[in-house]
């Protein structure tokens, strides 16, 4: 008997059980019980793919004990470890590690905008200290056991293996029947599963066996990333117009209904001057999609194809052609997301960004240099401004700042914060906004002394809603719910009198107005997906609201979300616009909105 390879068998072995465990945890995520006959397979078969992919690669090298056992040691403690991470991911945010994640980990940029604190680093640090600990104690005993190993391996041959495989292919042939019969309650109990890799058979089911998979209705909506952009689909022409100072004020994460004169006085006391958009949805239900489709007035799907091609919205085209003195404040850096090569493309020399300390700080810094701003600029002439604020969508103030109790000290330990802490994270996020809400106020009152507020166009806006477990969601992103989706939006034109509006409307509609406002004579067919919302007959029966991999259609009754992946085999979800229930059976027929989408979405494409 070859003691060292045993070992290293065994180790292996039992670090699949382990892994095992983790995989099988994901399951608490899956409400739907009556699916456990298939989704406990499912489960450890994903594990027995992964150990089997590890097994092929390091086996050959069994010989060699003292380099591979440290080279497995690591796997299992990385395996173990992301898998850990993507545990919380998913318990939070609903999805695991993907493309967006690694983008904000690998984004030295991105940690201006994301501000974890000290608390989950402490966890990763205990946790993967945890995971060490445990190999190498597993190695001590399997070393102590020298005598048993060759009859432990044997045993594990004989039943545990055997188990395995038929686990593995009762559910993967099982997977493909409820795929060809398309039954969702199956199909959509793997979700919580990380890795998980179906199996389907329709293509040798329909040619050698005669049976046909029941259709779904599935829809793409999406634009290829590398698509060509021909955007506008016309050169911009300018009709004689008198250009009139902007001021555009945004800050991040502001729902709607916390514009209200308990925790922002000064906007609320602004939206009494100005046309406050109460059904507004915003174009994503996250930052980078959210400014994306408010600047270009295009649905979210064409950000990929644009950043491919770093092609800045028409609006700074025609603001440099009216000669108008630009400034972008903006907290955080503006490489992450990645609006230096896509928004503010044409005016990078015009940001003003990355600032120092805390959100918070970042916030009162940036309203300091843009007063300063204010006052270098010659106001006879055509100003546009652009404030974005960050504080609220990392909850961020200061200590005295804290009217809203209780708080938590202000402090989120995001590995385990749930429904049961919404009130204080709810006070968080009011204090956060609160705050920001009396720096807005300032920079209202420089508008006010310097005799711009009357003759300008000034606007609040955010790029989308922010969601305390409502509907079993924490933050944005992850669903299209009213408290994620139903930004803020308040327009103040000149000589307008101030009133709100209920109805659905969409941020995508804003730029592109305030563009035919200044003069612009191309219909706004010609470079975006918007309508006139400073139209008498503005009216939308629809509003579009995308992110990484899912966009949604939202009329007044219901919103149809559906999924980029080219892989995604589920049908279109539908869920009540109102409460954001699941819908199974929609009333009306909406495949004219989804071929206007299409088309839409294809528009400004080769």
């Amino acid at each position: 008997m070859n003691l060292p390879v045993e070992r290293l068998k065994l180790f292996f072995k039992i670090n699949f059980f382990i892994t095992s465990l983790f995989f099988l945890g994901f399951l608490i995520f899956n409400k739907e019980t009556k699916t456990l006959y298939f989704t406990i397979p499912a489960a450890v078969s994903t594990a027995a793919l992964l150990y089997l992919l590890y097994f092929i690669l390091l086996r050959p090298f069994f010989r060699f004990y003292r380099v591979v056992l440290p080279l497995m040691t690591a796997l299992f403690i990385v395996t173990n470890y992301l898998l850990l991470f993507d545990f919380f991911l998913f318990r939070i945010w609903k999805f695991h590690i993907n493309a967006m994640v690694l983008n904000i980990i690998f984004s030295p940029a991105a940690y201006d905008s994301i501000q974890v604190g000290y608390g989950p680093p402490l966890v990763t640090a205990l946790y993967f200290t945890l995971f060490t600990a445990l190999e190498l104690w597993l190695i001590r005993f399997i070393k102590r056991h020298d005598e048993q190993l060759f009859s432990w391996n044997r045993l594990f041959n004989k039943t545990v293996l055997p188990a395995v495989i038929a686990l593995f292919l009762w559910e993967k042939v099982y997977y493909g029947l409820q795929n060809m019969k398309a039954n969702d309650l199956i199909l959509e109990s793997v979700k919580p599963i990380p890795l998980y890799q179906p199996f389907t058979f329709a293509r040798f089911a329909s040619r050698y066996l005669g049976i046909e998979k029941v259709e779904r209705k599935t829809t793409d909506i999406a634009t290829r990333k590398d698509a060509k952009v021909h955007y506008p689909l016309e050169p911009v022409k300018i009709g004689k117009t008198h250009p009139v100072p902007i001021f555009i004020f945004g800050s991040d994460a502001v729902r709607t209904d916390m514009i209200t004169q308990e925790i922002m006085p000064s906007v609320t006391a602004f939206s009494r001057d100005a046309t406050f958009y109460r059904g507004v949805i915003t174009g994503g239900n996250c930052t980078r999609f959210g400014l994306f489709s408010f600047f270009y007035g295009l649905n979210a799907p064409y950000w990929f194809a644009f950043l491919h091609a770093k092609k800045g919205p028409v609006l700074f085209d025609v603001l440099k052609r009216l000669q108008y003195q630009i400034g972008i404040f903006y907290s955080t850096d503006t490489r992450w997301p990645e609006f230096r090569q896509t928004i503010f493309y044409d005016v990078k020399t015009r940001i003003h960004d990355h600032m120092p300390g805390a959100p918070w700080q970042m916030d009162a810094t940036l309203t300091e240099k843009w007063l300063q701003w204010i006052d270098e600029q010659n106001l006879s002439k055509p100003i546009f401004s652009f404030v974005f604020l960050d504080a609220p969508h990392g909850r961020s103030y200061p200590q005295e700042a804290a009217i809203f109790q209780p708080d938590g000290g202000g402090r989120t330990n995001y590995t385990t914060a749930s429904a049961k802490d919404r009130k204080e994270l709810f006070n968080q996020y009011k204090n956060a906004i609160h705050y920001d809400d009396a720096l807005l106020g300032k920079m209202l009152d420089k508008l006010k002394r310097t005799g711009l507020y009357d003759r300008s166009v000034i606007v609040f806006m955010s790029d989308h809603g922010e969601e305390f477990f409502e509907h079993g969601h924490f933050s944005h992103n992850n669903a299209f719910d009213k408290e994620q989706t139903n930004s803020s939006l308040i327009v103040k034109l000149p000589g307008h009198s101030p009133k709100s509006i209920d109805q659905l409307a969409s941020s995508i509609d804003f730029i592109p107005s305030l563009l035919k406002y200044l003069g612009v004579r191309n219909a706004l067919s010609t470079f975006s997906n918007a309508q006139n919302m400073f139209s008498k007959s503005y009216h939308r029966t629809f509003a579009t609201c995308g992110n990484w991999y899912h966009n949604a259609i939202i009329t007044p009754s219901y919103t149809f979300v559906f999924s980029n992946l080219p892989n995604e085999i589920l049908k279109t979800k539908v869920y009540k616009t109102d409460d954001y229930s699941r819908v199974y059976h929609p009333k009306g027929d909406i495949s004219k909105i989804i071929l206007e989408v299409l088309n839409e979405n294809r528009k400004f494409i080769q």
